[in-house]
């Protein structure tokens, strides 16, 4: 059985806590509030760059991987699938014909609002593969390289501010960098490579630059200009200021090495549960805590933790039954 590894499990439970706060915060928060959260927690990227540090490169045959690995998670985010339409069938009163069309359009279009990040994750696990021979045969200079440009495909929207240059990135000469790939390059390199290793000048220079860019270019935005608006530059996760939280956080999260025993475990026993946890927190919250906190007071703090509660609970008890592989 593999080992497991407290901080990349402390990461899980994490990025899972932070899912959840960016889909429910939403109560009774304004525009600004609520994208000014979403720079801070971001959404499931975290989950992105845990995937690149634990499965790249691919070890052994490119075919069992992903029949290992498409094994595991397809049947629970099917099932979960089609349960969101039958919820939506049934809540929002779709006509059968429309429950059937949805049903069709499943391979290319996510069912509910968070299995944007299953697509994608999927795909990932397509070109790991390939990923892999380059891994193995590289450079870390060259990884470093293609970092940058990515890095640098994430700032090119705040160049709108300053001089006239096309918002779509597509239409620049780093298009080939531009997408959630990079993540989990990220994730791979900071996990191969930890900070805590480098020199203390490297150590004070990286810090420096991702301290500059996730917060001082973000309330240098917020206060300064409104030329294209907050939420188009700042609520996006694939913009500079998300990427460089999210790389503080898997560094800092990452380094721990030991906690109190009874923490481990909680974490340990939620890390395990928070795939199924990411399936179905969506349907908790938006049928089961929305309809009773959204003109509560404290929506903003109960609706997150009914969910986190009400989701884990689920899990845990779906995971005691045979349907456990199927659904969580």
């Amino acid at each position: 059985m593999k080992q497991r590894i407290l901080g990349l499990d402390l990461l899980r439970v994490v990025a899972m806590i932070f899912v959840i706060i960016d889909h429910t915060i939403v109560c009774g928060l304004g525009a600004d509030e609520v994208t000014m959260m979403h720079i801070i927690v971001g959404d499931s990227v975290l989950f992105f760059m845990i995937s690149g540090a634990v499965l790249l490169p691919v070890e052994g045959s490119g075919v069992a991987f992903l029949k290992k690995r498409f094994k595991r998670i397809f049947p629970p985010f099917f099932i979960w699938s089609v349960v969101y339409l039958l919820l939506s069938y049934h809540f929002e009163g779709w006509t059968l014909g429309k429950l059937w069309k949805e049903f069709y359009s499943l391979p290319l279009k996510p069912s509910f609002g968070a299995a944007w990040f299953m697509y994608a994750l999927m795909g990932f696990y397509l070109i790991a593969p390939i990923m892999s021979v380059w891994l193995k045969n590289t450079s870390r200079r060259w990884i470093e390289y293609v970092l940058v440009l990515w890095a640098l495909s994430t700032a090119i929207p705040y160049a709108c501010y300053y001089v006239e240059f096309p918002q779509d990135i597509h239409s620049t000469m780093l298009s080939p960098f531009v997408g959630y790939l990079g993540y989990m390059l990220l994730g791979y390199y900071l996990y191969r490579y930890p900070l805590q290793d480098e020199s203390c000048r490297y150590k004070t220079m990286a810090w420096v630059v991702l301290l500059i860019l996730a917060v001082a270019l973000p309330i240098r935005l917020y206060f300064f200009t409104e030329k294209y608006g907050l939420t188009y530059m700042l609520h996006n996760d694939l913009h500079i200021n998300v990427v460089a939280y999210m790389a503080i956080y898997f560094i800092l999260i990452t380094q721990v090495k030991r906690l109190p025993k009874w923490i481990e475990i909680g974490v340990t026993r939620l890390a395990k549960l928070s795939f199924g946890i990411y399936l179905c927190h969506t349907a908790i919250y938006e049928y089961v805590v929305l309809p009773h906190v959204q003109n509560c007071e404290w929506a903003m703090l109960i609706a997150p933790l009914a969910t986190f509660l009400g989701s884990a609970l689920l899990v845990y008890v779906l995971s005691l039954t045979p349907m456990k592989r199927y659904v969580c």
